[in-house]
């Protein structure tokens, strides 16, 4: 169904966004429900379904991995065109691409079915399994890396990619995705996160870690940074686990303020109440939301090189502080914003300059209009 909007000269489209995921949680569920919401601002008929069978589309749109085998039959059958948005590591069975043998983490980008049971098998990826789980997850090894060699392949019929980073479009090109058919736009962060709440947690300058509080996403790294600042707490928001907790004590022991899991719409407030925020992902972060919302707060945000999401994105000393992955070079990276206020002050108004241009929710759903419109044209 079209129509025509004169202001923009945009065919408006109906489209089916296919989510397992919508408005269930989770930073996949949250890109999706800004993208379906900033689409319909642009006119189009947005409708989002688990399954594209009993309607009639101009285009389907699937959000995230899951069900992205069934969803592509479908409009195979049916001659609807088809565009996948990936999010995650779908080319390694434990969607992270890093093994555990340093603290740093070592990184593993080809896959094969002997690395995926090894990786089963030693809990490469930390995930605190008991006993009963590590024997249950070799087998589980098996029907994982049969559905990541699917949906590669699966990946390869769709019309059209749409990847969350840069570094994702090279690991799904070298697992065999055709690389012309991927594009990268990165994910929207709700407007609300420019607004300033008014609220502050704390007193004292704090630095703030948000997320799942686990070994993939650098935790301890964290942990073991502040140690070497003298006075500084680090404030974590998200869920722990008790042996991440003892490990994050044994070196800043009261330092460390657990504030547990809050409501998403609570999360600026705490943005807003840090000095800085710190994203030392071990994985090859596909995205990483923390880092996108914390720029649109002003909070300047202290990552790694090379690991993808915000390295992807973020300038060192221009939109952020990037650091090579050393636990001494990132602790004095952290230093730098709380003793450099001219950097800091820098670096505060170039992310928030960069996440207005191009992180707000209408400036994603434009990019992802025109990928809609080359596949229309090309059928």
């Amino acid at each position: 169904m079209y129509l025509l909007f004169a202001r923009r000269e945009i065919e408006a489209m109906k489209i089916a966004v296919v989510s397992q995921v919508y408005k269930k949680g989770g930073g996949g569920a949250v890109s999706t429900y800004l993208l379906v919401s900033a689409l319909r601002d642009l006119g189009h008929e947005v409708e989002v379904v688990q399954t594209p069978e009993n309607i009639s589309p101009d285009i389907v749109l699937h959000q995230n991995i899951k069900g992205l085998v069934k969803t592509q039959k479908i409009c195979e059958r049916r001659n609807i065109p088809l565009i996948a948005t990936i999010n995650s590591n779908i080319t390694c069975p434990t969607g992270a691409h890093v093994t555990n043998e340093t603290k740093y983490g070592v990184p593993c980008l080809n896959c094969s079915l002997l690395k995926c049971v090894s990786c089963h098998i030693w809990n490469k990826r930390e995930k605190g399994y008991t006993k009963t789980k590590r024997v249950l997850s070799i087998f589980e090894s098996f029907a994982k890396y049969a559905l990541r060699n699917l949906r590669i392949k699966t990946l390869n019929k769709v019309d059209k990619i749409v990847c969350v980073s840069p570094s994702l479009r090279e690991r799904l090109a070298s697992a065999g995705v055709d690389k012309s058919k991927i594009e990268v736009i990165i994910q929207p962060v709700d407007k609300t996160f420019f607004n300033d709440p008014e609220v502050r947690h704390f007193e004292e300058k704090v630095a703030l870690f948000a997320g799942a509080i686990s070994w993939i996403k650098g935790a301890h790294l964290a942990a073991e940074a502040i140690s070497k600042l003298n006075d500084i707490k680090l404030v974590y928001v998200g869920g722990a686990g008790d042996r991440m907790r003892k490990i994050i004590r044994s070196f800043l022991k009261e330092r460390a303020i657990f504030v547990g899991r809050i409501p998403y719409e609570r999360m600026p407030e705490y943005y807003y109440s840090a000095h800085v925020t710190l994203f030392p992902s071990i994985w090859f972060d596909p995205h990483g939301r923390v880092w996108t919302e914390s720029c649109a707060c002003g909070t300047p945000v202290v990552a790694f090189k090379g690991r993808g999401g915000a390295s992807d994105y973020l300038k060192h000393e221009e939109t952020a502080l990037l650091s090579d992955y050393d636990v001494n070079e990132y602790a004095e990276q952290i230093k730098r914003l709380f003793e450099d206020e001219a950097l800091y002050r820098k670096i505060i108004r170039n992310a928030r300059e960069y996440a207005k241009k191009n992180l707000l929710a209408d400036v994603v759903a434009k990019k992802y209009e025109k990928v809609f419109e080359e596949v229309l044209n090309e059928q």
